[in-house]
Formats: structure tokens, C-alpha cells, sequence
């Protein structure tokens, strides 16, 4: 009986497998499972789409980026002098006509001018109108200043300075018009062929 005992005894002994072969492949298991575990958590980390509060901190901070890059390079435009000289036209001491075919130096109206073919209107009067008349008296009348303003020209020494602020009427420069250094409006108001300038054409009828 004690040998039989041995005996099993033995058998048991050799059918348990070795320590080494028990537990030798569990610790590269467990690192196996570590290493892939850490991949896929280090990989979703660095995949995750951007949150809406990151995205748009990212872009401002792109967009001041590039507007300081745009103001480094970009010089910045000089500014103009304002203009203070008055333009002065040459004098003219000629023959001045009524304008029908000529087209310089010409009377149209009693307060526009063609000034070495530039269309010029006198600044500082208001004289009755012609083709646009209300009336047959304001168009008489504005007849009447068309011929005295040519012999008030005629008599030489024409000059002109453009006045600032004046604006344009019918598409003519407004001119302050000077004949020997006096004001050709000025004397057509003295004469009643005019009126001062205020600013709009007013009715010569009634």
C-alpha cells in the first residue's frame, strides 16, 4: 500500500506543469494589455475634435495675426495739405463777343462767360435769366445785362479767380470776374442789370 501511495503520489507530481511554464507568460500579458490600452487612450486625446470655445480662441488669435502682419507691411497713406491758392486764369485784354459761333472768350448770358472755352459764370450776381425766362420782362431784361456785361469786358484788362464754397451753376466754374481790378458783377448790380448772389436764382417777374 505505501508503495502504491508513492506512486500516485508521483504521478500527480508529473502531471503539474512546470512554475515557470505556469506563470512565465502572465506579466508580458499584462504589459501587452498596458500598451494597448495606453495607445488608444493617448490616440483619442490627440484625435478629439477642437470645442467651439478653443476654435475660436484659435481664430482670433489667427486674425490678429494677420491684421498686425497687414499693418507692418502696409505703409500708411499721407495726407494731402489741404489747397489754400485760389486758381487765377491769365488776363485777357481782347475782344469779347456774344457766343453764337465763337467759343471763346464769349458773352452767353448776363452772368456766364466762355473764358478761353471753359464755361465760367460770374460768382457774385444773380442776373435775370433768357432761355429759362418766367416772363418776357425778366427775359428783355436778361438781354439787356447779356450786351452790358460784353461792354463792360471790352473795355480790357479781364481777369478771374475761382471763389471756394460758391458751388457750380449749369455746369459753369464759379469766378469772381475782375476788369481792371474791379468787379464786373458788382457794377452790373449797380447798373440794376443784377443782383447779389444768395445762394439760388430768383424770379425777375413782377
Amino acid at each position: 500500500m505505501a508503495k502504491a501511495k508513492g506512486r500516485r503520489k508521483k504521478r500527480v507530481a508529473a502531471k503539474r506543469p512546470p512554475a515557470a511554464r505556469r506563470g512565465g507568460m502572465t506579466p508580458w500579458y499584462v504589459t501587452g494589455v498596458a500598451v494597448v490600452a495606453a495607445a488608444v487612450y493617448f490616440g483619442d486625446a490627440g484625435g478629439r475634435p477642437e470645442t467651439p470655445a478653443a476654435a475660436i480662441r484659435t481664430a482670433s488669435i489667427e486674425r490678429g495675426e494677420k491684421v498686425r502682419t497687414r499693418q507692418a507691411v502696409l505703409p500708411r497713406p499721407k495726407q494731402r495739405p489741404a489747397e489754400t491758392v485760389e486758381e487765377k486764369l491769365p488776363p485777357f485784354a481782347g475782344k469779347w463777343f456774344i457766343c453764337t459761333t465763337q467759343t471763346d472768350y464769349c458773352v452767353l448770358d448776363g452772368n456766364t462767360i466762355l473764358y478761353a472755352g471753359r464755361k465760367v459764370r460770374l460768382a457774385d450776381i444773380d442776373a435775370p435769366a433768357i432761355a429759362e425766362a418766367r416772363c418776357d420782362a425778366e427775359r428783355l431784361k436778361g438781354g439787356d445785362a447779356k450786351l452790358r456785361l460784353r461792354e463792360i469786358l471790352n473795355e480790357g484788362g479781364v481777369t478771374l479767380a475761382a471763389v471756394k464754397g460758391a458751388g457750380a451753376r449749369t455746369g459753369a466754374a464759379p469766378h469772381l470776374v475782375l476788369g481792371n481790378g474791379r468787379s464786373v458783377g458788382a457794377r452790373l448790380v449797380g447798373e440794376g442789370l443784377a443782383r447779389p448772389w444768395t445762394g439760388r436764382h430768383q424770379s425777375w417777374c413782377g
